[in-house]
């Protein structure tokens, strides 16, 4: 059994009314009128943003180890990947209820030192039936940001193409839209000097919400992604998508590198 073994289980829950103005924050952010009713496909990561006190915080900004998440001490943080299942829409202004549990701890030895990944499955339910499941993967590590190198293979034809352009607004008003408190999206000395970036980075959430907006809207039962490569503030996103059957498979890219890989299915 690993370090954390009582950990895994671990639950808690929220219950509150789904809050239109939370979708309209995240519209904003993405330049995009929204549905007055349904929240789109993942835009559940707006809503029910946990409150946490000042005394709470960590020194990365994320809710201090040891409380919901366990105390694990590699001091980088980063989302890698996510599965999402939608069933049915969410809908604004309905009592919803949030059930996270962590579903799982595994600790690997990764190219540059010891890795521990976390899996929090995250339940959204209204009404008493489940709408949205995520299963959120968490990788901690000491390891230094190693940097970025283009791809050998040359880029999948796309039948999509978008461009966005990252800039500290974006970036802040993001981090403000899904209550997403690391400062190496919004401190700049603290993304440098501390966590060893060249810059702000981009949030993975981000990215995979401009690969869902630039694709064909339709409705959509899973959308997995996996982040690769960071992105920095003042990089220019490529969003791309190839149909595939029913579904489509994703990509982000940026100078010349894929920095998330995604799967969405209808």
């Amino acid at each position: 059994m690993g370090a954390y073994a009582e950990w895994i289980g671990r639950q808690r829950r929220r219950t509150a009314v789904l809050e239109a103005s939370d979708l309209a924050r995240l519209a904003a952010v993405l330049d995009r009128p929204i549905s007055p009713n349904e929240v789109p496909p993942a835009w559940h990561w707006a809503c029910l943003a946990e409150p946490v006190r000042r005394s709470d915080l960590g020194p990365d900004g994320h809710p201090r180890r040891g409380l919901f998440l366990p105390p694990i001490e590699a001091p980088r943080r980063m989302f890698a990947a996510a599965d999402m299942r939608f069933f049915e829409p969410l809908l604004a202004g309905a009592e919803t209820e949030l059930t996270e549990t962590i579903a799982n701890i595994e600790e690997k030895a990764g190219a540059s030192g010891p890795l521990v990944f976390v899996t929090v499955e995250r339940t959204f339910s209204q009404s008493g039936a489940v709408d949205v499941v995520e299963r959120q993967t968490i990788v901690y590590t000491a390891a230094l940001p190693v940097s970025r190198s283009p791809e050998t293979d040359p880029p999948a034809k796309a039948d999509w193409s978008h461009e966005t352009a990252t800039d500290p607004a974006l970036l802040f008003f993001f981090s403000a839209a899904t209550a997403n408190g690391h400062r190496i999206h919004y401190d700049l000395d603290y993304a440098t000097r501390v966590e060893g970036y060249p810059g702000l980075v981009a949030h993975g959430p981000l990215l995979a919400l401009l690969l869902l907006e630039a694709m064909p809207k339709r409705a959509l039962r899973r959308f997995s992604f996996r982040a690769l490569k960071p992105a920095f503030c003042g990089e220019t996103i490529t969003a791309r998508g190839r149909r595939d059957g029913d579904g489509a498979d994703l990509w982000a890219e940026s100078g010349g590198a894929v920095l998330m890989r995604a799967r969405a299915e209808a």
